[in-house]
């Protein structure tokens, strides 16, 4: 991925001192990302007696910010050349990175807020294997940023180019308009607040700092007592301030999906696809069809309650990045039915109604309903002792929860189900909420057919599908069905020689 430039003459280049921002704010991103190494440090300013002590250990922080901030604008270095960008970065540990744009898996632009007025721009690279964004190049010029953006998802061999082809470049200069194009209005992104509303993460970003030191309960619920004693007096006003709080806490969770995904815009322009969006910060981002590793369809309950759908376009997912939110993604977070259905034929998808679902065998049952099954005594029992309920209650509350349970089990397997063309491999599964995962089948990196214990006693297997993506299971296959599926899919995988980046 880094290798050494073999070009003699590079014109290395400095980022404009505006961009002294954009390197303090990764010094307060990497704060909030290591937020709990500072934790003894916060427990001190909470519990110490010195007045002083808060206001010297801030503004230490603050004068150690500005000082990394501006090291770090001192010794970055950017060139261009016309396959690769290269970097230098590192104030004592010194790092070089050549990025070849032929390895380039996704180009974004993210215009923040303080960098708009002055039409500047940030390009964030990742590559095949890289590990989030590898390259950032703060302060750019909008128009430079976007042609060098162009110029890197148009990059590709020569080799692999089909006679009479067009390129993405020429496409580019030549349309006026993408061919394909649509904008999300403000009530479909509030929409998308309430599908993903990430009310859970903000309560633990609250709670979780308090939690950790004597604040809460030394000084905010004696002052609570003390001057709100009207609170203990009503359960229900007790209840209504708990409602309201993650009311307020909803509302906050629907506000950070509207500013970062306010005035959502998505074209499609021969092969290549870029979504635009931020109110603030303006983010674009692009990717080419050639990369596409997966296709995520998901509802939620609440997105199922609203009949909207949320779209994840994947590509490569390296190890380190496959729980961050948004690597190397592309996120249409609500799609209605008609969109939906625009999108799979974009996407070229296998029409929804004539995917046929194929399900695994009732077998798959035996396995959690041995455990569920567990479930009713001992619930009853820890009613019974523990919690000192009647017999009776105790026994229709086990009753009650092992149904629930079982009922659970045979809807997640009633759900489940998967389906393979020549062109695609899809997975389907959940119960409240649904997924399909659709991956292109010439893609398919390793099959593994997998018995454990209990399968061999069944004479079943599960096959495991290794992609760029990730994994999915197949399960529940009798073992000469799966194998005769894995030499299939091998075999159709081998006879394949569309290009695989």
């Amino acid at each position: 991925m880094s290798e050494q430039s073999t070009q003699p003459q590079l014109k290395w280049q400095r980022t404009p001192w505006l961009t002294l921002g954009f390197f303090i704010a990764k010094e307060i991103k990497l704060f909030i990302k290591n937020f709990t190494n500072f934790l003894p440090a916060l427990a001190v300013i909470f519990v110490t007696d010195s007045a002083w002590v808060p206001y010297a250990l801030g503004g230490s922080y603050l004068v150690y910010i500005f000082i990394s901030a501006l090291l770090n604008h001192r010794f970055f270095l950017f060139a261009l050349s016309n396959d690769a960008v290269h970097l230098r970065t590192g104030v004592l540990g010194k790092k070089s990175l050549t990025l070849k744009y032929e390895r380039i898996q996704q180009a974004e632009l993210e215009q923040t807020w303080y960098f708009r007025p002055f039409n500047l721009t940030i390009l964030k690279v990742d590559s095949a294997g890289s590990a989030g964004k590898e390259v950032e190049i703060p302060g750019l010029p909008m128009q430079q940023a976007q042609q060098l953006r162009q110029l890197m998802l148009a990059t590709a061999p020569a080799v692999e180019s089909e006679p009479g082809a067009t390129t993405e470049a020429t496409q580019a200069a030549t349309a006026e308009e993408p061919q394909w194009q649509t904008q999300f209005n403000l009530a479909e992104i509030i929409k998308a607040g309430v599908i993903d509303n990430k009310i859970f993460v903000l309560l633990a970003l609250l709670s979780y700092p308090l939690s950790q030191t004597d604040w809460l309960q030394e000084q905010m619920v004696p002052w609570l007592e003390a001057n709100i004693g009207f609170i203990e007096s009503s359960l229900w006003l007790n209840v209504g301030l708990v409602l309201a709080v993650l009311s307020l806490l909803f509302v906050l969770a629907i506000a950070v999906t509207v500013i970062t995904y306010y005035g959502l815009a998505v074209s499609i322009d021969g092969d290549r696809y870029q979504a635009r969006s931020g109110l603030f910060s303006i983010r674009t981002v692009s990717f080419r069809y050639p990369k596409l590793q997966r296709v995520q369809i998901k509802q939620n309950l609440r997105a199922r309650l609203l009949k909207r759908f949320r779209v994840r376009v994947s590509q490569l997912q390296p190890t380190m990045a496959q729980h961050t939110a948004g690597s190397s993604a592309f996120i249409l977070p609500v799609v209605n039915p008609e969109l939906l259905h625009e999108l799979r034929q974009q996407l070229n998808l296998t029409n929804a109604n004539q995917v046929h679902w194929q399900s695994i065998s009732a077998l798959a049952l035996l396995s959690p309903t041995f455990w569920v099954a567990w479930l009713a005594p001992i619930a009853c029992l820890v009613g019974y002792f523990a919690i000192e309920l009647s017999l009776t209650s105790s026994f229709l509350i086990a009753v009650l929860l092992w149904g629930l349970m079982q009922t659970y089990v045979v809807f997640r397997w009633r759900n489940y189900g998967f389906s393979y063309d020549s062109t695609w491999l899809a997975v389907k599964h959940g119960v409240l909420g649904r997924t399909e995962n659709w991956y292109p089948y010439y893609k398919i990196q390793q099959l593994d057919v997998y018995q454990s214990p209990w399968l061999r006693m069944l004479g079943f297997a599960h096959i495991i599908v290794h992609t760029a993506a990730g994994a999915e299971v197949i399960k529940y296959q009798s073992l000469a069905s799966a194998l005769q599926l894995q030499q299939q899919w091998i075999q159709q995988v081998g006879q394949n020689q569309q290009r695989w980046m």
